[in-house]
């Protein structure tokens, strides 16, 4: 992981020359990234997804997928599901074993062995409510004219609701957080902004249902990745600590989060 966050460029004006100094920097040893989900879709089916990197020094451009490790899920009964490895760090399934109609059979444990170390993290489901839906404007006055897309949803009442947002085509992808401290109950949105956008692009918008702390976790990792660029896990995190613990070794604590969630999306072509 990135121990100093330094890039000193040092230029030389001797002969309309200039060099570029590379500092000697004290990385720390690298750590399991973890970015692990369960997700309940509007068909009643369920899938599993958990994708495992290793963070790296700060001139290390390429990722480091950890492609060996054994993961896994138990549930409240105890039974025990392989998630098998796919490709480039990824582990996944669709076997369907979320259960909505018995919220006390919803608790779930994420278990990831890498090389010894074992790694945890127990998760109940968190539910949504799906779009109604979706409203396109052109801002203008700004230079270059942004796409306005604005997705509305109800809020259920009662404070205390928190979501994720994903905005997703073939050029762009994005992702919000909202919680209903000022909307509760109400009818209420969320917007994203796209440059150069193509008529007739397809769009997928997508509403996940989180609890505070995976909120407050999303929140600060975006804010340190830049809000609405590439997805919260495009850019290797500082030190954002997540609900995944080292029971091997505490003093080496993963990055990343498991949620559980109830999600829906909904397709929109850009005008």
């Amino acid at each position: 992981m990135k121990n100093l966050y330094i890039y000193a460029v040092t230029l030389l004006l001797f002969s309309s020359c200039s060099d570029v100094v590379q500092l000697d920097l004290n990385n720390s040893d690298p750590r399991l990234v973890i970015d692990a989900s369960i997700e309940l879709n509007e068909s009643g089916t369920s899938s599993t997804r958990v994708q495992l990197t290793r963070s790296a020094g700060f001139y290390d451009e390429e990722i480091v997928f950890v492609n060996d490790a054994l993961v896994s899920i138990t549930d409240a009964d105890g039974s025990l599901i392989p998630i098998p490895f796919v490709s480039d760090g990824v582990y996944s399934t669709n076997f369907p074993f979320i259960r909505m109609n018995n919220p006390t059979e919803n608790s779930y444990t994420l278990t990831i062995n890498d090389n010894g170390d074992i790694y945890t993290a127990t998760e109940s489901l968190e539910p949504t409510v799906p779009f109604t839906d979706v409203e396109q404007e052109t801002i203008s006055g700004f230079g270059d004219d942004l796409t306005e897309v604005t997705a509305f949803f109800n809020d259920p009442s009662g404070l205390g609701n928190y979501y994720l947002f994903e905005y997703t085509d073939i050029d762009n992808e994005q992702v919000d957080t909202r919680d209903d401290e000022f909307s509760d109950g109400n009818r209420t949105q969320t917007t994203f902004f796209i440059e150069e956008a193509v008529p007739g692009t397809v769009a997928t918008i997508r509403i996940i249902g989180i609890d505070q702390r995976c909120f407050n976790f999303y929140e600060t990792l975006l804010q340190q990745a830049g809000e609405g660029g590439g997805g919260p896990f495009a850019t290797q995190p500082a030190v954002v600590r997540g609900n995944i613990i080292n029971t091997t070794d505490s003093k080496r604590s993963p990055f990343g989060y498991f949620r559980i969630s109830e999600a829906f999306e909904i397709e929109y072509t850009l005008q």
